[in-house]
């Protein structure tokens, strides 16, 4: 008896100390996620998009910093608080619980100024805050949407978790990657874009920015 109590003590503290071992090594090692650079080389630009050009706004979930007089911003630090506290003023505090760093950069198609793209990106210090990001930006999406006659969502297979919400003029994903949550839209505000090219584009943008994206997480 002496014996199996000392052998079932060793066992319990080898088991102790694989799991302190294992939490040290999530705590040197935690799941990647993007900084300030990362983050810019993350966000597509025009010479990724033949035919568009920056543009300084559309609003999707989150509005956009007033600095983004050039179609793009990275948020990092003090303007990240600045942004942030504006988020949560207008009810979008969701995005910011552990949030690391923020992207944004709208496109739009230089021959009609009402065709445009936009990613926010949002990278978050673990999986578990990303988590709960893409569902407070999932929620944010169906109680607009709901609003819209003629909306639909559905699944997608995009990224670790993803969802797509079309209404008329808009498609609008919110896509999970790891620790970075991205919302993706292509709106034409003007319908001057064939059916055709707007479906193209709906698969084309998303992709674009994941691809961008998983290239900077490694």
């Amino acid at each position: 008896m002496v014996r199996m109590t000392r052998r079932g003590a060793l066992v319990g503290v080898v088991a102790a100390v694989l799991a302190v071992a294992g939490l040290g090594a999530y705590l040197l090692w935690p799941a990647p996620t993007l900084d300030a650079a990362d983050m810019d080389a993350a966000l597509p630009t025009k010479r990724d998009l033949p035919g568009f050009v920056p543009h300084d706004g559309l609003t999707g979930a989150l509005s956009v910093p007033a600095g983004n007089k050039e179609g793009r911003s990275v948020l990092a630090g003090t303007d990240l608080d600045k942004q942030c506290r504006k988020w949560r003023k207008e009810g979008d505090g969701w995005a910011c619980r552990h949030l690391h760093g923020a992207g944004m950069v709208v496109l739009e198609r230089s021959e009609n100024v009402f065709f445009r793209v936009k990613s926010d990106v949002l990278a978050y210090d673990d999986e578990d805050a990303a988590e709960a990001a893409w569902d407070g930006l999932v929620a944010d999406n169906r109680e607009k949407i709901h609003k819209i006659r003629g909306a639909k969502e559905h699944s997608s297979d995009l990224g670790d978790a993803a969802l797509s919400f079309e209404a008329p003029g808009v498609t609008v994903l919110a896509i999970r990657t790891g620790t970075v949550v991205v919302e993706a839209i292509v709106w034409d505000g003007s319908d001057q874009v064939s059916e055709a090219d707007e479906d193209a584009m709906v698969d084309k943008w998303p992709a674009l920015q994941l691809s961008k994206i998983e290239k900077q997480l490694g």
